[in-house]
């Protein structure tokens, strides 16, 4: 029967990597494999040579896979120390009902700011927002100079704004009824 050594050096040859990709596919990370490969290598290496086991490779991938159980286990906890005990809160990613309601009003609110501007003004406005015209695009379409195009976003924006302002403020005069 060869030597103890000699039998883990034959089984380090014959099963390392298909080892390693066991523990990748359990710890999802190639790094974390490498180094609980090499433990559970060095673990099988320090019993005592007189022990006897019927199946090295299958000993083998239950060390490999007691220190995998171990390694998520510190992990989790690493988590819970880090992030603090979980909240009685779910987290979710969609919007609250009162963030919904917000948003829909905002929105509400530019639409009523952008059709209170001049039909013009409100034409050059959604060819460069909505239609994603360029200047010049937008100035040979409607026969103007891009100059006159830049002015007329400009004071889009003022009189948005303006609008918007005027109906948070309670204004009636800045708003269509």
């Amino acid at each position: 029967m060869p030597s103890w050594n000699k039998q883990i050096a034959r089984l380090f040859t014959e099963q390392k990597k298909a080892l390693e990709a066991f523990v990748t596919r359990r710890t999802g990370s190639a790094q974390v494999a490498a180094d609980l490969t090499q433990e559970s290598f060095l673990r099988l290496a320090r019993l005592e040579s007189g022990q006897k086991i019927d199946n090295l490779p299958a000993f083998l991938f239950t060390i490999a896979s007691n220190l995998v159980r171990d390694h998520q286990r510190q992990a989790m906890r690493r988590e819970r120390l880090e992030v603090g005990e979980p909240s009685e809160e779910l987290p979710c990613d969609s919007p609250s009902a009162v963030e919904q309601l917000s948003a829909d009003q905002e929105q509400s609110l530019m639409q009523d700011a952008i059709r209170a501007l001049p039909e013009a003004t409100r034409q050059i406005f959604l060819l460069y927002h909505v239609d994603e015209y360029s200047y010049r695009e937008i100035a040979e379409r409607l026969a103007i100079s891009p100059r006159s195009v830049e002015y007329q976003l400009r004071r889009a924006l003022i009189d948005c704004r303006a609008f918007i302002q005027a109906r948070l403020a309670g204004d009636v005069r800045g708003s269509r009824p």
